[in-house]
């Protein structure tokens, strides 16, 4: 008896089932074979779908330009916090501080010596211009006594010896005043020039000097976080010493293939995760799009079958578990729909009109020997994605079984 009764109940609910679920077009489905999806609202994300690198929005490698003196000191270490100017290191320059002690003396000594030299030059050249003037003067004499005694020799009034007495001292005169003209012109071109390129040359390596004295002091170029220290005490300051790294403005580090940069636009809102930071997401943004594909160590369009445009990603939220060097996953949003029906590609059907369908299961039985019963359900297609596709229609519902690969549909579209 109590057999019979569920028997009845369940011949009841069928025939109850099918007279509810009545279609403008119906076909039974085996229950065994089809394969359904429960349509309900959610949101739809066209989007691309790449992994990249954290890295720092600002990053500096610190070097020195002083190579030939050991670190003296180390002030920080990995993780610290440094500002602008702060001093990372200081180098050993005992030995370059007494080269500079000792450049300081000598170009006092050489300023000393030139000045002594520019006095001694213009005592001489006082001298040397007075020698003229006094020879001049004498020639000048000389010369008028000589003509004078040759108009009386002349008139017979003077003898040979005496012209001949005044020939000799004119001569003597001449000779005396070309020595000192001579004399004035080797003062005048006996400059301290040679003294004051000396002087300007020790001056060019004090300075040099000095500048080494202060590159000695390894400083901070940016505010940042120190992530790597090579500097090691008593040990050359030659090659990478320091890493400096913006860690609270991070950034992502990727690459679009050719085939979906087209779509990516500068400003576009990514959804970044992480392995170590589970189903946690973060919000970041589309900020740079390189104008070519990535090139080699050339400087020439690499040559690949899967051409790259690196691309930077900035995040917005700051989260100390967002560390530098972590490998993220990234969906960049092409655009977005929130709160709509879809389904995948292959539980849509077109007719030969074109007309766009869905089938909807009544799955009201579960044992293995019941038929389904499809209602079919015309839409109209919205926005894509790679595997969804947004439907349209008033007779849509939360809940309701879509079948996804219909058996007799005439074509599936995407």
């Amino acid at each position: 008896m109590k057999k019979k009764i569920i028997i009845g109940v369940i011949l009841a609910a069928l025939i109850a089932g099918a007279f509810v679920f009545r279609p403008t077009a119906t076909k039974a489905r085996d229950a065994n074979t089809v394969q359904t999806f429960t349509l309900k609202k959610s949101n739809l994300v066209n989007s691309v779908l790449v992994s990249g690198t954290i890295t720092s929005s600002d990053s500096k490698n610190v070097y020195s330009t002083v190579t030939n003196y050991p670190v003296k000191k180390v002030n920080f270490k990995v993780g610290d916090k440094v500002k602008t100017g702060d001093v990372l290191a200081q180098l050993d320059t005992t030995n370059l501080e007494l080269d500079i002690k000792q450049a300081e003396l000598n170009l006092k000594n050489a300023e000393e010596s030139l000045k002594t030299e520019e006095a001694t030059n213009k005592y001489n050249l006082q001298n040397a211009t007075n020698n003229v003037e006094s020879s001049k003067l004498d020639l000048d004499n000389s010369k008028s006594s000589y003509d004078k005694v040759k108009m009386l020799y002349d008139e017979g009034k003077s003898t040979s010896d005496d012209l001949s007495k005044a020939e000799l001292t004119l001569k003597k005169s001449q000779i005396a005043y070309d020595n000192a003209t001579a004399s004035l012109n080797n003062v005048k071109n006996k400059n301290s020039n040679a003294s004051k390129n000396s002087i300007e040359s020790q001056k060019a390596a004090l300075e040099k000097q000095k500048q080494t004295l202060n590159n000695s002091k390894i400083t901070a170029p940016i505010d940042g976080t120190i992530t790597l220290v090579n500097a090691k005490e008593n040990n050359s300051a030659a090659g990478l010493l320091f890493v400096i790294e913006d860690t609270d403005n991070l950034i992502v580090s990727t690459a679009i293939g050719e085939y979906d940069i087209a779509s990516v636009k500068v400003g576009q809102d990514v959804i970044i995760k992480s392995d170590s930071t589970g189903d946690k997401e973060f919000e970041g943004t589309v900020s740079k799009i390189a104008p070519t594909a990535a090139k080699d160590a050339n400087g020439n369009t690499a040559s690949s079958s899967n051409v790259q445009f690196d691309t930077q990603v900035t995040l917005k939220d700051k989260n100390p578990n967002m560390k530098i060097g972590m490998n993220v996953r990234l969906t960049i949003k092409l655009n977005e729909k929130n709160d709509v029906f879809s389904v995948p590609y292959d539980a849509i059907v077109a007719d030969a009109d074109g007309s766009q369908y869905i089938y909807v299961i009544d799955s009201t039985q579960k044992d293995s020997k019941s038929k389904d019963t499809a209602k079919k359900i015309k839409v109209e297609k919205g926005m894509e994605t790679d595997m969804y596709i947004e439907i349209i229609s008033t007779d849509l519902k939360d809940g309701m079984n879509i079948e996804t690969n219909p058996k007799d549909s005439s074509k599936v579209t995407k």
